[in-house]
């Protein structure tokens, strides 16, 4: 073998070993640093807003942007998820709400089927089991979870502070070229927004609705049944109503036939915002991506993943999406 060929060799050899062992180094903390991609992402405008104001004082802007998305982010969302816990632990697989539904299906689908059966309490009581399972690490592991949330926070700093150093250094020593390059990080950025976004705000604002509507019609465990609504209701065409239906169910049997209108009302008008108007505007912007892959993205995210699933999902299937697409940019260039 010529010399030069020896020496290409063994420095291809040496590199992918050493990106494996780096790869098992910073396995442990590749969900911190993907949610740090994701807030970078997120608060890169406001970031550049503040930089001015202050007069491109980045260490001051960078502190400011992440001190705030630790006061109106992550401290409501950690307190958000032992609220759904509690509920969730205090929650008995054979309660009113969910005994309800269970007559409803079972009593009509009897008189043609007199043998039916349709046991609801083992698939609440499953569903109940994991997110007591995944939210109580959350409620009882505080250290460790205040050590990773402060990691993430600190990767966030030197992210918004040095992200376009960053960036160009990428640029420079990539083999895909630099024009090449450039349209993969754009496009990736596009998709990010667009998918992310997409998923994390509509289900936030569909979680907010269906909470306001279930606490204003005395539904129990609102907190809980509208988290649940929140995730489900990234089904397309059929989540939100899914979490509406029993609602309606449930003051139905109980004699509110008023009550029942109103929640079936308030359902019709959060598929209309939700489901079409928000969900067009912001799947609209920089992809053109499914929402079933999207959902399958979020499913298989949570499996993997756990709850950092429902973010870490999407962003892999962004990071997809952006390098198919900077493969057929190469592709139609030769």
């Amino acid at each position: 073998m010529p010399k030069d060929r020896l020496e290409l060799v063994s420095l291809a050899g040496l590199f992918v070993a050493v990106s494996l062992l780096l790869l098992f180094v910073f396995a442990p903390f590749f969900p911190l640093l993907s949610l740090a991609i994701v807030f970078t992402i997120f608060l890169r405008r406001p970031y550049e807003r503040l930089t001015n104001i202050f007069g491109g004082w980045k260490n001051l802007a960078a502190l400011l942007t992440v001190a705030l998305t630790l006061a109106f982010c992550i401290v409501p969302l950690f307190f958000l998820g032992v609220q759904i816990y509690k509920e969730a632990q205090g929650l008995s697989a054979g309660s009113q709400f969910i005994s309800s539904i269970q007559t409803a299906i079972e009593n009509p689908l009897r008189q043609i089927f007199p043998a039916f059966t349709f046991d609801i309490n083992s698939f609440v009581g499953n569903a109940l089991v994991m997110i007591s399972d995944n939210l109580g690490s959350l409620v009882y592991q505080t250290l460790y979870i205040i050590l990773e949330i402060f990691l993430m926070l600190l990767t966030l700093f030197f992210f918004l502070r040095d992200g376009k150093d960053m960036l160009a250094y990428l640029v420079k020593v990539s083999p895909f070229g630099k024009k090449a390059t450039t349209e993969i990080m754009d496009k990736m950025y596009q998709t990010v927004q667009s998918v992310i976004k997409g998923t994390f705000f509509n289900a936030l604002i569909r979680w907010a609705l269906i909470w306001i509507a279930f606490s204003l019609f005395g539904i129990p465990n609102a907190i809980l049944w509208s988290s649940i609504g929140g995730v489900v209701g990234a089904i397309p065409g059929l989540g939100t109503p899914f979490a509406f239906v029993p609602a309606v169910l449930y003051l139905y049997l109980g004699g509110d036939t008023l009550g029942a209108l109103g929640m079936a009302l308030a359902g019709v008008l959060i598929i209309i915002l939700v489901d079409n108007i928000l969900t067009s505007y912001f799947f609209g912007k920089g992809s053109s991506v499914s929402p079933i892959f999207v959902l399958f993205s979020i499913l298989g995210g949570i499996l993997f993943f756990g709850p950092l699933g429902f973010i870490l999902g999407p962003l892999v299937l962004s990071v997809f999406l952006s390098v198919v697409h900077g493969y057929g940019l190469e592709e139609h260039r030769a």
